[in-house]
């Protein structure tokens, strides 16, 4: 077996003295057991050193994990900021684009209602040319009164009367009302534009009232003659009114005749678009002369009683291709286009 060497086999002596009197003590000793301390006491303060350096770098971890959670949080407190204020801001949007919502549908409704009113322009057949505008009671105008009445006389034959002519989500809302609106605004403009050659068209027609009065006094048609007594055919309709009532032209157009004669008294014709005329008699002053452009409402002579006439009125025709036709249907549809 292999000896150690010497200096480890060499032992040494340690004397314990004490402070005061006493015994001492003396110990003998290898340099093994020092070593072996050393040793250990080297193993303590390395392990102690290695814990500290372990411990730090945690320390400096935990540290940067704290610093990234701050930072985590304040981001997300940030973000949650953020999108609270977004949520109010789309809350405020939605409000003003369901009020706006409100504020459009109701302009579509009313351009609904003139879409449907311009529709009724356009669609409105020329006067008289349809069942639907048969003579009647209108609001304003009376039914036969006392009053002047007149015409020329034409007697019945015994075969009968001639046939006469006679007379409709909110963003996604929004978008919807949007297209529904720019659609609606080219229907309207295409409307519109028929509307206006059909209104340009209307007011060369014979369909304005001629008086201020609307008090009729002698219906179109089948009558007893207020001279003769008999029964005779009435062209026209007879407006009662007051001496020097102004008379107007129920359409624009080119006055044909103006005269007088016996029966007729002072009378005007003028000539309209599509083979209308309007006849005026009984007038006691005429403002026309025969060859001058009128427009409708121009004021061509004043009302009277001249030629075969009771009183003061107006007796007024209405004649299609050379055919008199009943004027109160073409009346009326003035007056319900303007009342």
């Amino acid at each position: 077996m292999r000896r150690l060497p010497n200096w480890l086999r060499r032992r040494y002596t340690l004397l314990i003295i004490p402070e005061h009197s006493g015994v001492s003590s003396r110990v003998s000793l290898t340099i093994v057991p020092f070593l072996l301390a050393g040793a250990v006491f080297g193993l303590l303060v390395a392990s102690a050193v290695i814990l500290l350096v372990l411990r730090s770098e945690d320390a400096i971890r935990i540290r940067m994990l704290h610093e990234e959670l701050a930072a985590a949080a304040d981001k997300y407190e940030a973000s949650l900021a953020d999108r609270e204020q977004s949520i109010a801001s789309l809350q405020s949007e939605v409000r003003r684009l369901t009020e706006e919502a409100g504020a459009v549908k109701r302009k579509l409704e009313e351009l609904d209602r003139l879409e449907a009113e311009i529709e009724a322009i356009v669609e409105l057949a020329l006067p008289g040319e349809k069942s639907s505008l048969s003579s009647g009671a209108k609001s304003g105008i009376r039914p036969l009164a006392y009053g002047g009445v007149g015409g020329e006389n034409h007697p019945v034959e015994d075969d009968g009367p001639a046939e006469t002519a006679g007379g409709s989500d909110s963003v996604h809302l929004m978008m919807s009302l949007r297209n529904e609106a720019e659609s609606l605004r080219t229907r309207l403009a295409a409307k519109k534009e028929e509307a206006t050659r059909v209104l340009e068209k209307l007011r060369m027609l014979p369909i304005a009232w001629p008086t201020e009065s609307v008090r009729i006094t002698s219906e179109f048609g089948i009558r007893s003659d207020p001279f003769t007594r008999r029964l005779a055919q009435h062209s026209g309709i007879d407006i009662g009114g007051d001496y020097g009532d102004p008379v107007t032209a129920a359409g624009g157009g080119t006055v044909i005749e103006s005269a007088y004669n016996r029966s007729r008294g002072h009378y005007i014709i003028i000539e309209h678009d599509s083979g209308y005329k309007s006849v005026y008699m009984h007038l006691r002053k005429r403002l026309v002369n025969e060859g001058q452009k009128v427009a409708q409402g121009d004021r061509i002579g004043l009302l009277g009683s001249s030629g075969r006439s009771t009183g003061p009125h107006l007796h007024f025709e209405i004649w299609k291709h050379d055919q008199a036709v009943d004027p109160l249907p073409y009346l009326q549809l003035f007056k319900e286009e303007n009342s």
